[in-house]
């Protein structure tokens, strides 16, 4: 009855030992399943698209681009050169840039409001200096220094004349066809038509040989 007994408490101590390594293999076998999961969970690299996304998405409602653009300034600016700029700009923002118009610029020559374009030239040219020359209502322009001979002028030659039109030239033609040569410039005031007034406005550019 001993012998019995010894055996079945050998055979319960083998089953303990049995259940106690089993138990053991299924705590070490959950665990390390546990780490792994917590692992692939790790969320970093959503996070860093979604802040991406919202960054591009910002840029869009802002109109705010990252991309340098520049222009070349030159012409009547005080301080001609490159302009650089991110995003929209205008012409007077690139004038002001570079020190804004010199003296001696036609600012009424370029559109200010106009939206720049990368790589473009803006040139601001300057005023023209007015011609030496003499302009009557009808229009005409002669140089000063051109001399009409009026005893031998041809009708086209007379119609240069300031203040002389088709009519008057006409009549020079047939005073002189009539009378002869001029003796002198104030003679065309013997014309009908021709007075002091219209003879002052020409007698600088008359002549009489």
């Amino acid at each position: 009855m001993k012998k019995d007994t010894r055996i079945i408490i050998g055979i319960c101590i083998i089953f303990l030992l049995a259940a106690g390594v089993l138990f053991w293999h299924q705590q070490s076998t959950t665990t390390g399943v546990s780490g792994e999961q917590e692992i692939s969970l790790e969320p970093y690299s959503s996070v860093s698209k979604d802040t991406l996304e919202e960054e591009q998405n910002s840029e869009k409602k802002t109109g705010k681009s990252t991309n340098k653009c520049a222009v070349y300034v030159s012409g009547a600016v005080k301080k001609p050169g490159l302009f650089h700029y991110s995003g929209t700009a205008r012409v007077s923002d690139a004038v002001k840039a570079v020190g804004g118009f010199s003296k001696k610029a036609d600012r009424n020559a370029i559109n200010l409001a106009r939206i720049l374009t990368d790589g473009e030239q803006i040139h601001v040219p300057r005023k023209q200096k007015a011609t030496s020359t003499n302009t009557t209502d009808t229009g005409h322009k002669m140089q000063e220094t051109q001399r009409i001979n009026i005893n031998k002028a041809s009708l086209d030659e007379l119609m240069t004349l300031p203040g002389i039109g088709e009519a008057k030239a006409g009549a020079i033609i047939d005073y002189r066809t009539k009378h002869g040569s001029f003796a002198q410039k104030e003679d065309l005031m013997n014309i009908s038509g021709i007075k002091e007034g219209v003879y002052n406005k020409i007698e600088s550019f008359i002549v009489i040989t």
